[in-house]
């Protein structure tokens, strides 16, 4: 009988809904966000200072701050749990696949609270708190991305006949790379005060996130799922090992006293014979 401890249910809660919620609430607020914008006519906001692109946090910096900091919020939260949920999803059988995950997960952590924070401290009333959260919202979120990367490389690796390993991980891939690239001119426009391509560029950047956590959709959905396939390989080689411990018992003779015996006849032409029970005692 397999070890209580190895039991896994099949029916595991739908993470999947869990970066769902994340990205619909970032892509709306997003995209109300710039309706609303372009729809007064595109205002200058106190907080721009050069070009003529309005940055997210200039827009949520205004009357729309509560939608933003809302939107950050959830998207922040249920990116999270997405993350925190690979572990209930997917096996993670080698030691290396572990330290990745927890790693993906620290700087998710990192990643969804700087995105909170950046929201409640504005551009307009705290400059430099918000710059530093930003900072460390994209720091969080690509570090998380290469490690989760990572781990899903790993993964494929180890469960060859899960394809949507492989493609999760390319998916990733392409996308992390183009984010990259993106940040890095995105940082290089504010270092030269290139404010148009700059919020062009953020603005890119934000709605190519979406998509980065749409992936997590595929990752956390059953058919994506490894963890019972190994709970269930693990109570099947307990199994068939225990099984062959008790074919094994039962192929050995059972212990059967010996028979005393007797030579008749003398000489070198004896014969034994064994005595009856009643001789024998």
């Amino acid at each position: 009988m397999p070890f209580p401890f190895f039991r896994y249910r099949e029916n595991n809660g739908p993470y999947w809904i869990f970066p769902l919620i994340s990205a619909t609430a970032w892509f709306v607020m997003l995209w109300a966000m710039l309706i609303v914008y372009l729809a007064q006519g595109r205002p200058r906001y106190p907080t721009m200072e050069l070009g003529n692109v309005a940055y997210i946090s200039d827009i949520g910096a205004q009357e729309l701050k509560p939608l933003f900091v809302t939107g950050c919020a959830i998207t922040g939260l249920f990116f999270f749990l997405s993350l925190l949920s690979m572990r209930r999803n997917q096996a993670l059988p080698r030691r290396l696949d572990r330290v990745l995950d927890v790693l993906a997960l620290l700087c998710g952590l990192l990643g969804a609270v700087s995105l909170v924070l950046l929201a409640i401290f504005d551009t307009e009333g705290y400059s430099d708190l918000h710059r530093l959260f930003l900072f460390l919202f994209m720091l969080g979120v690509i570090l998380s991305a290469i490690f989760t990367t990572l781990e899903y490389r790993s993964l494929g690796k180890s469960f060859t006949d899960h394809p949507v390993l492989r493609y999760s991980y390319l998916g990733k891939t392409a996308l992390l790379v183009t984010e990259g690239a993106l940040s890095i001119a995105f940082i290089v426009c504010l270092s030269q005060k290139r404010q148009t391509a700059g919020g062009i560029l953020e603005w890119a950047i934000a709605f190519i996130f979406t998509f980065y956590v749409l992936t997590f959709v595929f990752d956390l959905r059953p058919k994506a799922r490894t963890r019972n396939r190994l709970g269930r390989e693990i109570e099947e080689g307990r199994q068939r090992r225990a099984d062959k411990e008790a074919d094994a018992q039962e192929a050995i003779p059972a212990h059967e006293p010996e028979e005393s015996q007797e030579v008749l006849g003398g000489g070198n032409g004896g014969v034994l014979v064994p005595l009856p029970p009643a001789v024998r005692a």
